[in-house]
């Protein structure tokens, strides 16, 4: 009685600090209790008339890493190991009076809660019977529906871009309406996630190794490790227990591997190549050649002993290079004609040019600089032969035009008349480190670090169109420690962080204090490069860049602590799980960091402004310096949320 007595003071106790922890984090409980990562043995051990066998010794063995679980049966003849490790198990029961017995290895999954009964015969503990005609194991105890995939399964499986993600699409109940995007080799961010039983793919929830996985302000996958890491995958799209919450689509956890008492390591090399490829059959009716493509993944693992029995070790290494070949591309910059003012061309009907255009005279005179256009509601004259005179040309434009960083014309179209090249490449590096430590019997401690490092670039040779950046950096961490109190009661504690920094947007580089130099009032106040100067009403490319950048830097800080009870034939699970979520998040606005410049043409409009019967043009409005249009975000500086 005082055995029981002190065990629910130990288990009072231990929720009594876990209430305490929260009250001081400041943390509110949200899912229930810890998510599982491990599976359950359990069982009934009886003599050969039926009845139970009290007190008989129980032991799991690990046959990958040699380790001991030991255990007794209760007075139901009830035994229970509900914190294992996934892995091959041999379960022994001994027991006065009986052959000892044992149960040949069997395979336990994740979130599998394994019924193994025994029958003892009569006999000498020395003697071992082996049961070999054994039913298979079958999932008795729990509801949960879903997929569960082994580490073979899951590298031998021709997973396009090695995306453990694509599992899920095995499951029934699961679909995507953009298969691209589980294939186009980014690990975060536009990685792809499933529709779970109609459920939107904003709905499921993403555990590594029991800990959230999830970047909590857009609820993307943090981070993707490699198939060669991945222990088990486990899917839950139905019925699942009481323990896991935060989702309405499916849960999706995977654990990694663990070092085992033999060293084991692989190295692997991935490549596609547009020289190996056939072309599509587009490709082939048009004439054209087979898209370029460079893609590389390559990496490794190793895991192994520290001290046999006691302490393991796992690592391993994932490498990403994907390489679209640059592209020539069109563009269109404004003639040299334009660029001194003459706009006669615009006169004349052609290709790119299918309506004459006539341009109108806003300002109160046809010379000298327009700083101002005249009465709006003036009707207005038109430009003699659609040439803007040299005196009324702006002198931002006459500065971007002798700068030398405004291309030429490579040929005489109105449209297309000049070539940039651009590229992109996907740059990925991750890895993972996992330590697991056999203390003694009562107490198992495992931890693993991961981080991964991602980058989405774009260059153009250009340098007015700008280039784009796209970085996401990760780091989680999780510590786990398993301690037996005695056979009927288990704790499991556990810690863990995910840190997921998305980081995007553009910018003009090498160009110095460009705007200054054209003459831009502030400009730059916001940093060096070009602000956005947009034609959204005539020929010409935009060119520079507004950076409408957006940075998402999420934390999320997990505690959580659970306790296993098995009285009788009943197995009662106690805890909580909290989770501190910090966002910290800025957005340029939609002005953009640098801001922009736009102008629509409305000016050079006519010949009555309240009655337009020539739209005007985007580029002589540039030329005459009168904007429709400006803006400017902010510079910096995040906004916190803390849950």
């Amino acid at each position: 009685m005082r055995h029981k007595e002190s065990e629910a003071c130990k288990a009072l106790t231990l929720l009594g600090l876990a209430i305490l922890i929260i009250a001081a984090l400041g943390i509110v409980p949200q899912r229930g209790w810890a998510q599982e990562i491990t599976g359950g043995i359990t069982g009934t051990v009886t003599d050969p008339s039926g009845a139970a066998v009290p007190n008989a010794r129980v032991t799991a063995t690990d046959v990958q890493r040699g380790t001991i679980w030991p255990t007794q049966t209760n007075s139901a003849g009830v035994y229970n190991f509900p914190r294992l490790p996934a892995g091959q198990y041999r379960i022994k029961v001994v027991a006065k009076g009986f052959a000892s017995s044992v149960r040949p290895a069997f395979t336990l999954q994740m979130n599998q809660i394994a019924r193994v009964d025994l029958q003892l015969t009569v006999g000498a503990m020395t003697q071992t019977v082996t049961v070999n005609a054994a039913p298979p194991l079958l999932q008795t105890d729990t509801m949960q529906v879903g997929l569960v995939t082994s580490a073979n399964f899951n590298v031998n499986l021709p997973l396009a871009t090695r995306n453990f993600i694509q599992l899920t699409l095995l499951t029934p109940g699961v679909t995507t309406v953009d298969p691209s995007s589980f294939t186009n080799g980014q690990r975060t961010g536009g990685g792809g996630r499933p529709y779970v039983n109609g459920n939107r793919e904003e709905g499921n929830d993403f555990l590594l190794d029991g800990i959230d996985n999830n970047q909590i302000s857009d609820n993307l996958t943090s981070y993707q490790p490699s198939v060669d890491a991945i222990q088990e995958f486990d899917m839950i799209t139905n019925n699942a227990p009481a323990q896991y919450g935060q989702f309405q689509g499916g849960v999706i956890s995977v654990t990694l591997k663990s070092g085992t008492d033999q060293y084991h390591g692989d190295a692997f090399e991935f490549l596609r190549n547009s020289g190996l490829d056939a072309n599509t059959w587009s490709n082939d009716w048009q004439g054209l050649p087979t898209a370029g493509l460079r893609w590389n993944t390559f990496g490794g693992t190793v895991g192994g002993p520290i001290k046999k029995g006691k302490l393991f070790f796992f690592a391993d290494y994932d490498g990403e290079r994907l390489d679209s070949p640059a592209a020539i591309q069109y563009f269109t910059v404004m003639t040299p004609a334009e660029r001194s003012g003459d706009f006669s061309q615009l006169l004349t009907v052609s290709a790119d040019n299918p309506t004459p255009r006539q341009l109108y005279n806003p300002c109160a005179s046809f010379s000298g600089p327009c700083t101002a256009p005249a009465n709006p509601l003036a009707v207005r004259q038109p430009f003699p032969g659609n040439v803007i005179p040299a005196s009324m040309i702006d002198p931002v434009a006459q500065k971007l035009f002798s700068s030398g960083d405004y291309p030429s014309p490579v040929n005489s179209n109105l449209l297309d008349n000049a070539f940039n090249t651009t590229r992109t490449y996907t740059d990925n590096n991750q890895g993972d480190i996992k330590m697991d430590y056999v203390v003694n019997d009562n107490n198992h401690l495992w931890g693993s670090y991961s981080q991964g490092f991602q980058e989405i670039p774009t260059t153009n040779s250009v340098l007015v169109l700008g280039q784009s950046f796209n970085n996401s950096p990760f780091h989680g961490a999780v510590i786990d420690w398993t301690h037996t109190f005695s056979p009927s009661l288990v704790m499991d504690a556990k810690m863990g962080v995910n840190r997921i920094y998305l980081d995007d947007g553009g910018d003009v580089t090498g160009l110095g204090n460009f705007a200054d130099t054209l003459g831009i009032a502030d400009g730059n106040v916001h940093g060096a490069g070009l602000p956005g100067i947009n034609f959204t009403n005539g020929f010409a490319s935009d060119i520079g860049s507004s950076d409408s950048e957006e940075l998402f830097a999420d934390t999320t800080v997990e505690p959580t602590l659970d306790l296993i009870l098995t009285h009788n034939r009943h197995v009662i699970h106690m805890g909580f799980e909290a989770m501190r979520h910090d966002i910290n998040t800025y957005y340029a606005g939609n002005n953009g960091k640098y801001g922009f410049l736009d102008y629509s043409g409305q000016y050079t409009s006519g010949p009555n402004p309240a009655s337009v019967v020539s739209p005007g043009l985007s580029e002589g409005d540039f030329v005459l310096g009168l904007l429709d249009s400006i803006g400017l975000g902010i510079s910096g500086g995040t906004w916190g949320q803390r849950s």
